[in-house]
């Protein structure tokens, strides 16, 4: 079925050019004061093109660096520098920020004899994203479900226009029947279910490393900070997993008045449901009587399935009418604990789960 996200951001380039002639006829006329006040959008236009066109790589390198000789928060240098001056009721913590993208470049690891390969994980010359490992990792994702990045607003401009993600929509068949005359057509609802995207709902999931000093040196440059943003890249996967098949059983249960509708062929097909279209999630009960391996496909009642320790349930279901929102702003915080320089990492993001249609999910009983 046609899936639509909607308010996805538009592109106002056509401002900038009109910002563009306005310069250069200040420039032809000499009035500079009107240049003067042009200046600072454009330039920020030109950094942020530049800014697209390199792509950024998921790292905290510099965040751990930073954390391992920042001062602590409640202790400030007095005049030129020479002299420090402890603040009273602030936090004694020494620490870094930094923010990771779901459009920032993976980490690779530096070659070296001794490390192993996998075959066909990467392919020359192409840069794995944070977003894409998520989407590879996620047995939502891959069972059909959308990941919706949504982005952060920009900094005020009296000129720009920005939007995000609002929504997620699924579109359906128009239910047609026969009329005429003498028998006039009943109106319907548009057919199409819609779920906003609410950031006052989005939840808020963290997850805190420890890092001693052995730890920190006893790995390779730049491995550490590889295997970290590798860490939380997978961890924000099985967050999807887990953040998903709750809100499938949240909405079945409030569709059904505190009982799950039950997987059948029956079922599926009075949804509208085809059934290339189903996909099956195995949860950590299990399930016996409906699964069954066919060659080294796993499938429950002959529908391709996947195996996922993030619910204990079983669902059958059209999975690209799920959708997954994830604030791109993943933000890293780094803390200096012990006076041995040992380090602690906390990663903090944003998730909501969208499931406009849960007619179109079931529960497979044991």
């Amino acid at each position: 079925m046609p899936i639509e996200i909607s308010g996805n951001k538009a592109c106002m380039a056509f401002l900038y050019q009109k910002e563009r002639e306005r310069a250069i006829k200040a420039v032809q006329a000499g009035d500079l004061t009107d240049l003067i006040k042009m200046q600072g959008p454009l330039i920020r236009h030109i950094d942020q093109e530049q800014e697209t066109a390199q792509m950024t790589t998921a790292s905290i390198e510099s965040v751990l660096q930073r954390a391992r000789t920042a001062l602590p928060a409640n202790v400030a240098l007095t005049g030129n520098g020479e002299g420090y001056q402890r603040l009273p009721g602030v936090s004694g913590a020494a620490a870094s920020r930094g923010t990771l993208r779901l459009s920032d470049a993976m980490p690779r690891l530096r070659q070296a004899s001794t490390r192993a390969f996998s075959p066909g994980v990467e392919k020359a010359g192409e840069a794995d994203t944070l977003g894409m490992a998520i989407l590879r990792g996620s047995r939502v994702a891959q069972a059909g479900a959308r990941i919706i990045p949504i982005e952060l607003a920009p900094a005020p401009n009296y000129q720009d226009q920005w939007t995000r993600a609002g929504g997620f929509s699924v579109l359906s068949g128009a239910n047609f029947a026969q009329g005429d005359e003498t028998t006039p057509l009943v109106a319907q609802p548009l057919p199409s279910v819609n779920e906003d995207i609410n950031l006052d709902n989005m939840e808020q999931y963290g997850v805190r490393f420890e890092l001693g000093r052995r730890t920190q040196k006893d790995t390779a440059p730049g491995e550490l900070d590889a295997r970290i943003v590798a860490g939380i890249a997978h961890g924000i996967a099985n967050l999807a997993d887990r953040v998903a098949l709750a809100k499938i059983e949240e909405k079945l249960l409030a569709a059904g008045g505190g009982t799950m509708q039950t997987y059948s062929l029956a079922a599926a097909a009075t949804a509208g449901l085809r059934f290339d279209e189903l996909r099956a999630i195995i949860g950590r009960s299990g399930i016996s009587t409906l699964a069954e391996v066919e060659g080294d496909k796993l499938r429950v009642d002959g529908i391709p399935a996947e195996l996922c320790g993030e619910h204990d349930a079983t669902f059958v279901g059209a999975f690209d009418r799920l959708a997954v929102a994830v604030m791109d702003d993943i933000r890293v915080l780094v803390e200096r604990t012990r006076l041995d320089g040992g380090l602690a990492v906390t990663c903090w993001v944003d998730m909501l789960a969208l499931a406009p249609d849960p007619d179109r999910f079931f529960w497979v009983g044991p």
